[in-house]
Formats: structure tokens, sequence, C-alpha cells
């Protein structure tokens, strides 16, 4: 035993970055010690953990101490703000293949052709009328693909039913057209069968609501739609629709540079970053710039990394299970029946 603590503590002081990466990577980006942000805090305190293995070399989980997940989510969220392509739903879009095919109408088009290659759809609304159609053939395209291939997200059915059964809110926001969500709230509501409501009085009560998309408006009278991610009008405007403040809300998406960096913006109480298992991440950049700066580092780090939604079901489970919450989350759930009926008879 005297050796092993030796043998520890000696590679503690000879890899100490090593060390480090493997107890803090799994759980948040490693660009984390970037100064004393918001985001820097909770990594910090996020290095402290120790992980424990759950059945395989990969699986990872960190220890739930008294104060570990409420320092780097809402102690008492209200609710949970979802990405939907490749968060809720699996992963369809070649965004790489959409970026080439966009640049090429952009190439050979009269106003494109002097146009800085950034985001696509940023790109695509100052083309000439015809490049615009022939853009929106490509997204469309695109996205009767992703709509005819939807398949949903392992353990999505199980986290929403568990954010359900708590009480918490949920909603969508998505770089997707909003007549395309229902398609996916339409498959959860399938998967999640007959148990999806309790004695009928879930019925009147959306599975997520608001629905922001890339073109919803903030208001009916507005000209123009809210703007996408990585801007924070979104989530801003969920959490004003919701009479709650951002920090009491998580963000959780499968883009850094869209979705924990509009989290970030807005001042979201978690940023989750949903994973590949292995830790990767798939291409799903639409094209603009992505700077390097310490600032802009530091608003794509996330406060929480998961390789699953059944992980993150884990990490909310132990959240509102700590001593302080549990009377919160019954009152909550409690409040959330009392609002559903309450609306049902309306």
């Amino acid at each position: 035993m005297i050796l092993k603590s030796f043998l520890v503590v000696a590679i503690s002081i000879a890899f100490p970055s090593t060390i480090l990466g493997f107890f803090c990577g799994h759980v948040v980006h490693n660009n984390l010690l970037n100064g004393p942000s918001s985001c820097g805090r909770r990594a910090a305190h996020c290095s402290e953990r120790k992980l424990v293995g759950s059945g395989s070399a990969r699986a990872l989980f960190p220890v739930v101490s008294d104060e570990s997940y409420s320092s780097i989510l809402p102690s008492s969220p209200k609710g949970v703000i979802f990405d939907m392509d490749g968060t809720l739903v699996q992963h369809v879009f070649d965004f790489a293949d959409m970026r080439r095919r966009v640049y090429a109408v952009a190439d050979k088009d009269s106003i494109g052709q002097d146009l800085e290659r950034g985001c696509v759809l940023a790109l695509a609304d100052m083309l000439s009328c015809e490049g615009q159609e022939e853009c929106k053939m490509i997204f469309d395209e695109c996205e009767r693909h992703a709509l005819d291939n939807m398949q949903t997200m392992p353990g999505g059915v199980e986290l929403v039913r568990f954010l359900r059964d708590n009480g918490l809110k949920r909603a969508v926001l998505t770089r997707n057209l909003e007549k395309n969500v229902p398609f996916m709230s339409d498959l959860y509501l399938e998967e999640m069968g007959s148990n999806s409501c309790e004695g009928g009085s879930a019925a009147a009560e959306p599975l997520f609501q608001p629905i922001v998309a890339r073109d919803s408006l903030s208001h009916p009278s507005d000209e123009e739609p809210l703007k996408s991610k990585p801007h924070p009008d979104g989530i801003l405007h969920i959490c004003s629709l919701w009479g709650c403040d951002p920090s009491e809300v998580i963000m959780v998406g499968d883009n850094a540079n869209d979705d924990i960096t509009a989290a970030n913006r807005a001042g979201c109480g978690g940023a989750v970053l949903l994973t590949q298992p292995g830790g990767d991440s798939l291409d799903t950049h639409s094209g603009y710039e992505v700077g390097d700066s310490e600032a802009e580092i530091r608003e794509r780090t996330p406060s929480l990394r998961v390789e699953s939604l059944l992980e993150l079901r884990t990490c909310l489970e132990a959240l509102l299970n700590q001593p302080d919450n549990s009377s919160t989350a019954s009152q909550t759930k409690a409040n959330s029946k009392d609002t559903t009926q309450r609306d049902s008879l309306l």
C-alpha cells in the first residue's frame, strides 16, 4: 500500500497535466484553465472529482458528493433546453456535403463570388434570388433526408420521461425549421407509449414547450425571426416564456460552437455537451468562423460533458436527489401537475 501511494504521488508530480486531464477530461472540456470565468470556476471544481468504472473501460461517471453537481449545474433547475438534431435525434445531416454544395452555388453566383465563405444559412440569404432558391432546394433536400431517417437518440426517451415526471420544463432550440420539430415530438410520444400520460392529465401538456427554430418569431408582429445559435436570443426568449432566469436552466447540445456558446452567452446555469462514445464529436459545423481567443474558447467550454443522454439522466437524478433538492423537486412536481390540470380545464 505504501509503495502504491508513493507511485501515485510520483506520477502526479511528474505528469500533473496528464493526471488532471484524466480526472477532468470526461466531464469538462480540456480548455478550462483560461481565467476566472464562471465556466472556469465550475470546471475547476470538476477537476477535484474522481471517476469510477461502471462496467466498461470507457463508461466513466463522476462520484457524486453533496456539492459536486450543484457546483456545475443549477442546484434547483427549472427546465432543460435541448438542441434537436444530434441531441434529441440521431445525427443524420452531412454538414460537410451541405457546406460544399452551398459554397459551390456561391462560387457561380453573381453576388456570392465576392462573399466570404461563412455560415451557409447566412451566406444563402445574401445571394441573388436564383442563388437563394438553389440553396433552399439544398436545405430542403437535407432536411427531408433527416426527417425520413429520424430516430430518437438512445436514452432520450428515458431522459425526457424523467424530466417530465419530476416537473422540469422542456424546450427545443434548433437551427432546423419549426415545421420539422413536431416529427421529433411525435416520435418521442410514440416511443413513450401509453405510459406517457398519467391518468390523462399530461395529455394537455406538450412534451416540449416552447419550440424555437431558425424561423421562429419572438412575437407574431415581428418581421424578423429570432437570431439562431450561437446567439443567445432563443435561450433568453424561452426563459422569458418560462418566467425564470437563464441561471436556472440547463442547455444540452452536441455542438460546442452553437449550443454551448449560446448557453454561455445567455448565462445558463448549465451547458452540457453531448459527445460520441469515447468523447469524440461529429462534424456539425455550418461554416461560420470560430475564433481561438481566450474569451472565445471559454464561450465554447461546457460545464459538463456526457457521452449519452442516459449518463445525463444519471447526473440529473443525482442532482435532484441531493438533500437540499429532494423537497424542492417534490414541490416542483406537484406544481407542474396542478398547472397541467388547470390548463386542461380551460
